[in-house]
């Protein structure tokens, strides 16, 4: 049979090596390499030209792809390892992040398994790029979840159209190769245009999808396709490899999170990639630095480097308090040893002992099998945590119908004579490990997708007309409002979209990503508002730090006019606008400081003035506008210079800006009682 593999070039090889190193680089997050994710771009493309290469030479050879002993070499290659590293850190996480983490670690921990991360990260909407956003130790998994849905296509793809090009009539190996030629053009076109086109609509998920990444595997398969494209000159050649490189660092040192990516930007790296390799330079300085031992060394690393260090990065400061340059060196060393044993240990026996030689069917199962054995911990977790669901709703349901006095926000009503936090060893409700699912049904069905203004219609239909607009901060106040329009005979209508606040206002430090898909939101609600019948009543709340500081010399009466002019066409139509002020910010680790104070309901707090830090401009809007009132709802959050995270026996909190249904569910007359009391004393 022939042989699928190609000569060894070390000058790939050394791409794998720096590419590891940039990324390391760039999660250690050490101030420098800011761009190091680019990375990431470089392996794709050298995967893109590998695998083609390897996928031609059989097709030249044969006339087919073996596609069970192709995908059989591709999980010998990947999946030992990945395992090995998801098993060990999902042990690790376990006993090192806080339980309200655990739901989180489960979901990821089953899609990185599953080869899916890259869709749970797009789906969550997660910023893979912004600094300081909550990471879990499995979200560099999403490349691997890309990696894998190519390996799993692209090989249908070529085969399919070989076939279709060497049909009779049309014999000729030459034919089949244009045909191959001209659909890999096709596939980076249209690629290509979707990363550009999506990045700038929705710059969060489009960093995860493959249909915006396919292109970079694209860019390496036309390199394998055409390798004469490129001149034998030796001096060209070096010119060009020389030139990809500097490029290559280049994009490390000066491409920066704040640039939305992948987009046009990625074409960047991928260029710098394509002509190191277009310029075959094994010769030279350049081939003499590709064959250093160090070099090799990580290039052979370079997989499993890339899966150890950013669970070792994330989770050793949790183990160890360290200094910053002491935990950097550590981090590099535990990476590159547990990287280096896996190699000896677990991939090179796979990959070239009595393992690599067992049928393809049999070693799919077994990868299947262990797979099966790494999801049995998310399972386990899961059916844990849907038990506690239900037990938590069961109990609030009981206690919000038998009318507990002390439940809820009823405890920090001044006279209560309740004891603020609830009574000490009750627990909590929701517990800390469901507290993150604890959201209204309405969370996931009517969060605005893209720019769209979709609107839910809840409460009694035909009755007054009801709005809620805004981000998630005010969305978190759907269920007293729908428990409202129930008992008043309100239509409410829910235009929310997580992110963007109803507001005309234009941020300084706002991406240009996120400027263009909340400024687009907040246009086509307005197009929607002025088309639709007028409302009694508008609802609003937003996140008081959303965006800093809004354009203008004026930031308190640039953020005044902008949210006027959102709000004037309903005034004038009719609609009283209720601002609902911007609940506590409290931080993360309010469920774990719960949790590690099981007996002590009143332990976790924090003053008024860190919780508050953030001037809410809204609020200072409303209260300078005709037409609009405050619904202040801040004595249900603080007493006596201080915002619990438990108020009779409820979490408040389920993140660390975000209420808990449950406690929302126990505001409802408080809610309605300050918007009636707001409203009389505007006339």
């Amino acid at each position: 049979m022939p042989s699928p593999h190609a000569p060894f070039r070390t000058d790939v090889h050394a791409v794998r090596a720096v590419a590891v190193v940039l990324v390391l680089v760039y999660h250690l997050d050490v101030g420098w390499l800011r761009g190091g994710f680019v990375g990431v771009d470089a392996f794709f493309v050298v995967s893109g030209f590998l695998i083609t290469g390897q996928l031609l030479r059989r097709l030249r050879d044969t006339g087919r792809i073996d596609l069970p002993a192709f995908w059989a070499r591709r999980a010998r290659r990947l999946a030992p390892a990945a395992l090995l590293v998801l098993a060990t850190t999902a042990t690790a996480a376990v006993l090192l992040t806080p339980r309200e983490d655990w739901p989180t670690l489960g979901t990821q921990l089953a899609a990185s398994a599953l080869a899916v991360e890259n869709w749970a990260l797009a789906a969550s909407s997660t910023d893979y790029l912004a600094a300081g956003d909550p990471s879990t130790p499995f979200e560099h998994f999403w490349s691997l979840g890309v990696e894998e849905q190519f390996y799993l296509l692209w090989p249908l793809l070529l085969l399919i159209v070989w076939r279709a090009a060497r049909r009779p009539g049309s014999r000729t190996p030459a034919t089949a190769d244009r045909a191959l030629l001209v659909t890999v053009v096709i596939v980076i076109a249209v690629s290509l245009t979707c990363s550009v086109v999506l990045t700038t609509r929705d710059p969060a998920p489009a960093y995860f999808w493959p249909h915006t990444r396919a292109w970079e595997f694209g860019v390496g398969a036309l390199l394998a396709l055409s390798p004469s494209a490129t001149t034998d000159a030796p001096r060209v050649r070096a010119a060009l490899a020389a030139t990809g490189w500097l490029g290559l660092v280049a994009c490390g040192l000066l491409l920066t999170p704040a640039v939305p990516y992948p987009g046009i930007a990625a074409v960047l790296p991928v260029t710098a990639t394509a002509l190191v390799i277009a310029g075959r330079t094994e010769t030279g300085p350049l081939g003499r630095a590709t064959r250093l031992p160090p070099v090799r060394w990580l290039g052979r690393v370079s997989y499993p480097l890339y899966l150890w260090h950013w669970p070792v990065a994330l989770l050793l400061p949790r183990a160890l308090d360290l200094p910053t340059a002491a935990r950097v060196a550590a981090t590099v060393v535990l990476a590159a040893g547990l990287a280096h044993l896996t190699t000896v240990l677990v991939e090179r026996p796979v990959t070239t002992g009595r393992l690599a030689h067992l049928r393809p069917r049999v070693t799919l199962a077994v990868v299947a099998a262990a797979t099966a054995l790494v999801l049995v911990v998310p399972a386990v977790g899961w059916g844990a945590l849907t038990g506690q669901l239900r037990q938590d709703r069961a109990l609030a349901a009981e206690l919000s119908t038998d009318g507990d006095r002390c439940w809820g926000a009823a405890a920090i009503a001044p006279g209560s004579g309740c004891a603020v936090a609830g009574e000490p060893g009750r627990g909590t409700t929701p517990s800390t490990m469901t507290a993150a699912y604890d959201v209204d049904p309405t969370w996931d069905d009517c969060q605005a997708e893209a720019t769209d203004a979709r609107s839910c219609v809840v409460g009694v239909r035909g009755g007054t007309r009801v709005a809620l607009i805004g981000d998630s901060h005010a969305h978190q106040w759907s269920s007293a409002l729908i428990a409202l329009a129930e008992r008043r005979g309100w239509e409410l209508h829910l235009i929310v979209k997580g992110g963007c606040e109803f507001s005309h206002v234009r941020w300084s430090d706002v991406s240009a990503g996120d400027d263009r898909r909340c400024g687009a939101w907040n246009r086509a609600v307005d197009r929607s508002l002025a088309t639709s019948a007028p409302y009694r009543l508008v609802f609003t709340s937003s996140r008081a730090d959303l965006r800093g500081t809004p354009v203008g010399t004026d930031p308190a009466r640039s953020a005044r006019d902008g949210y006027r002019a959102s709000w004037r066409p309903l005034i004038d139509r009719g609609a009283r606008i209720v601002a609902i002020p911007d609940t506590p910010a409290v931080g993360s680790g309010v469920q774990h400081c719960v949790d590690e104070h099981p007996g002590d309901p009143g332990a976790c707090r924090i003053s008024t003035e860190r919780a508050f830090a953030a001037g809410d401009r809204l609020v200072a809007a409303a209260r300078a506008t005709p037409g609009a009132v405050v619904a202040d709802m801040t004595p249900s959050f603080c007493a006596d210079g201080a915002c619990p995270a438990v108020i009779g026996n409820v979490l408040v909190y389920r993140d660390s800006q975000h209420l808990t249904r449950t406690y929302v569910t126990t505001l409802v007359g408080t809610l309605g009682r300050r918007t009636d009391a707001a409203l009389r004393a505007a006339g």
